[in-house]
């Protein structure tokens, strides 16, 4: 859990985002995550297996996705999201938006 966490704030800190290619999804900062949940999905993205977030991390998060690996509890309200589709890794970080969901801050695809 530590790891993750730590792994969430370097994303966050370096503001690091992955070069867009033709088969890489697009997002955008600011984008509702329950959005870019859906259209990942249709894309062929899926939760990675074996996420098990806390309660408390769902309750801060304010949403049922699958997807869902970690929110830290520093009061920043950054959220953790993983997918994965063949071999690449697609993490997406998001923040409290205007109303109080979750939206795009940054992504990682390795």
């Amino acid at each position: 859990m530590v790891a993750l966490l730590l792994g969430l704030l370097a994303i966050v800190l370096t503001g690091s985002q992955a070069a867009l290619s033709a088969d890489e999804p697009s997002l955008l900062p600011q984008e509702p995550i329950e959005q870019v949940d859906v259209r990942l999905r249709r894309q062929g993205w899926r939760p990675v297996p074996g996420l098990n977030p806390d309660p408390f991390e769902r309750q801060l998060a304010g949403n049922r996705l699958a997807s869902l690996s970690a929110c830290s509890g520093t009061g920043m309200g950054f959220c953790r999201y993983d997918y994965k589709r063949g071999g690449k890794n697609l993490g997406v970080v998001t923040v409290p938006g205007p109303k109080a969901q979750g939206v795009v801050q940054s992504w990682t695809l390795r």
